[in-house]
């Protein structure tokens, strides 16, 4: 029941849910390693020396990005990253190698995704979910729970916890959420 409603959670991009890789541009090199709670990108920001931010690079869906970028070993001055099957290999992909001279003005930069929230791992962990999401787990866990024990519970506790996923959605989308940045 708990990783059921995790599940559903993470079919959402909840803003509180974005977390920053910093990246270390190497010369020549287009893949670049990301977390594994990595879900989907949101921004690639670009830093020059001193840490401040100058430009963001460009998103390109990966179908579009690798028919229009197919010579990723030339090295040049990325504008666009894309991600394909970022689960299964934990790599962004710039459109070309950085060259010395590029990463001499931008030696770094910070791709902000959303993540994974995480499934509880052993009896007793803290949810791996803000708090406001907590209501929506423990109802659609009491909904999964009823279903085998006690049916004639199982659809108020459904109901409740849509209720608590439509307020989240709502809330996250006006930016209400007190988690938020």
């Amino acid at each position: 029941g708990i990783n059921y409603a995790i599940d559903i959670l993470n079919g959402f991009n909840f803003n509180c849910m974005l977390q920053p890789d910093d990246i270390t541009f190497v010369s020549g090199q287009t893949d670049y390693q990301v977390s594994s709670w990595f879900k989907s990108p949101q921004h690639f920001e670009v830093w020059n020396s001193a840490n401040e931010r100058v430009f963001r690079l460009g998103y390109k869906p990966w179908g579009i990005f690798a028919k229009e970028h197919v010579n990723l070993t030339s090295q040049g001055d990325p504008s666009f990253y894309s991600a394909m099957n970022t689960h299964a290999t934990g790599i962004v992909t710039l459109n070309s190698a950085p060259s010395t001279s590029w990463i001499q003005m931008y030696p770094s930069g910070q791709l902000v995704y959303f993540r994974y929230m995480q499934y509880p791992t052993s009896a007793g962990q803290a949810l791996d979910v803000p708090s406001w999401a907590v209501p929506f787990v423990l109802e659609q866990a009491q909904g999964f729970t009823a279903d085998r024990y006690a049916t004639q519970k199982a659809d108020a506790a459904y109901r409740r916890a849509e209720q608590h996923k439509h307020r989240i959605q709502v809330f996250d989308s006006t930016g209400q959420m007190a988690d938020q940045e």
